[in-house]
């Protein structure tokens, strides 16, 4: 590089020649005389002082320190990163010919990559994040799945989970253990309300996941247990989503669910159900070590006391208040009620379901409903999101190009009065018209430019008096062909005479009242093959008829050669 070259050069030359140095490299690369000596400076040019001892042979450029900080950046393990030492990413980069052994030493070099930012330490600090706050309890719903580690269900109970039979080089051992224990967490971001429940499963599922989410949203029977309600949003990570996402749009849509989306490998997203993970494991669990459950159902009946005892009496952190209290803070109208579980199950993978609009009507479940606001045309095709707190004031949402209209429904007369639509015009004494759509409105503008009127006479000629064949041939005129020659056409003729199928001479036997036996059909075929000639067969036929010979004679008295020998 040619800011190594000019450090070489001013470090040998004297101090009255470092001038004409500087003129060089400022002439050849554009730079002034003040930017060159900052140059030099950054790669360890000292002009009054001494060279340090440890400065080696040569002066380090940036490319060669940023190698060894990224060898040590990428080779770290994800989690609880360990760092290769600088001494190996040094000899890494001596082996590849990024550095010269001896360049500079290895304490120089930690030296020069925390002046940069660029040490063990600093590379292995986490990011600066953003905080995010909540509006109200049930506003944000965080869920996470862990699988137990330190305990197992068996046909004996509850086991535990020793570190000198399941460590983790004896990964066969984690095989005795059939069905892993799930650990569902559920955290209220404004409160840090918690809510757990066990399931036996080998991984996370969709049906793991409803009733666990049916569960915590329910009214539950402990008057101390007050926590319940749909959130408007939640927070999952990539494996719950996933789960979410199988349980069907229609479901999270019908209950006003939004899903909020998250980046890959964020896990500080979900901060506060990891929190929870981690209180309840040292609260909870270490417990079990002392009393631990038989079963499945004891499991979750000591989780649910010990949940509730935890959420009522242990203050937060942020809040400096219990979990419950804050909780309770909650309004009426942000306190959504779970809809009954049929309903929910009816929600649950239900398909999008499509209507066709029909005079700026759709009918859904049995009710009509009105999208004349929206404009859509007569005969398009929308899909309807049925959202069950919008549902009971007559209300669903229409997607149709990519867009969302609400649609009310239609208030119809009792069946006394008809059973009409209560906005339907009277007979005789209203006249209610509906819109216009833009093909309607397109429509008569092409009439009237074809006609001249809005409402055409239907045998009136549009366009009329313009031309529409006249002056074509007239438009090439002008247009010259050179002639060309063409070939005649060769009619082929048959040169032999012409020949019927074999299968042709059996048919005109039969109808001569001949029966085709197999003989003779064998003595037919040996004398002529697959066909013969009409005249021949006529002979043929004529000969088997009358019962004269019908072969052809060996030799004849006629034939000119035999005549010759004679």
């Amino acid at each position: 590089m040619w800011q190594r070259e000019m450090v070489s050069e001013l470090k040998e030359a004297k101090p009255s020649e470092r001038k004409a140095v500087l003129k060089r490299y400022g002439e050849q690369y554009g730079y002034t005389k003040k930017r060159l000596y900052e140059i030099a400076g950054d790669f360890g040019f000292k002009s009054k002082r001494k060279t340090r001892y440890d400065k080696g042979i040569g002066v380090l450029a940036e490319e060669q320190i940023e190698f060894v900080a990224s060898f040590a950046r990428v080779t770290k393990r994800e989690n609880k990163g360990a760092f290769a030492p600088v001494e190996n990413a040094m000899e890494f980069a001596i082996d590849n010919g990024i550095m010269m052994r001896g360049e500079v030493t290895v304490g120089a070099m930690q030296r020069i990559l925390r002046e940069r930012e660029m040490d063990k330490k600093r590379l292995n600090a986490p990011a600066p994040h953003t905080e995010m706050r909540s509006l109200h309890p049930n506003h944000v719903h965080l869920v996470d799945v862990s699988t137990c580690i330190q305990y197992y269900l068996d046909d004996g109970g509850m086991q535990i989970m020793r570190e000198d039979e399941f460590y983790k080089n004896k990964f066969e051992n984690f095989k005795k253990v059939k069905t892993p224990l799930q650990r569902y967490i559920l955290t209220d971001h404004f409160s840090g309300f918690m809510f757990i429940k066990y399931y036996l499963s080998a991984g996370e599922t969709a049906e793991n996941l409803f009733d666990f989410l049916r569960c915590a949203w329910e009214t539950k029977g402990e008057a101390n247990f007050p926590f319940r309600g749909v959130p408007f949003a939640m927070l999952m990570d990539g494996g719950c989503r996933a789960k979410a996402r199988a349980m069907g749009e229609g479901f999270w849509d019908g209950i006003g669910v939004e899903i909020l989306p998250g980046t890959p490998g964020n896990s500080r997203r979900q901060g506060s159900v990891e929190v929870s993970h981690n209180i309840w494991e040292m609260w909870f669990e270490t417990r079990l070590r002392i009393d631990p459950a038989t079963t499945l159902d004891d499991l979750n009946r000591k989780a649910r006391g010990f949940c509730i005892w935890m959420n009522a009496t242990r203050e937060h952190t942020r809040t400096r208040m219990t979990r419950l209290s804050c909780w309770l803070m909650i309004r009426q109208e942000q306190l959504r009620e779970l809809p009954e579980r049929a309903v929910l199950q009816d929600l649950m993978n239900k398909p999008e379901e499509t209507r066709t609009v029909t005079n700026y009507r759709i009918s859904f479940e049995g009710k009509e409903f009105n999208l004349k606001h929206a404009r859509i045309p007569h005969g398009s095709k929308v899909k309807v999101i049925k959202n069950i707190w919008k549902w009971k004031d007559g209300i669903i949402t229409v997607s149709y190009d990519n867009q969302l209209y609400e649609a009310q429904a239609i208030e119809k007369l009792p069946a006394e009065l008809g059973g009409f639509s209560a906005s339907a015009a009277i007979i005789g004494q209203q006249y209610k018209a509906q819109p216009e759509t833009a093909t309607q409105q397109a429509v008569k503008h092409l009439d009237e430019l074809a006609t001249g009127r809005r409402q055409p006479d239907k045998k009136a000629m549009p366009f009329a008096g313009l031309n529409a064949f006249e002056g074509f041939a007239d438009k090439v005129g002008n247009l010259s062909t050179l002639p060309k020659r063409g070939t005649p056409i060769e009619v082929a003729r048959n040169s032999g005479p012409a020949q019927i199928p074999i299968m042709e001479l059996f048919k005109r036997l039969r109808e001569a009242g001949t029966t085709i036996t197999p003989a003779l059909n064998r003595e037919l075929r040996a004398e002529f093959g697959d066909s013969i000639e009409p005249k021949q067969a006529e002979t043929v036929i004529e000969a088997i008829a009358t019962g004269a010979e019908w072969r052809t004679p060996a030799w004849s008295p006629d034939d000119a050669t035999l005549q010759q020998a004679f």
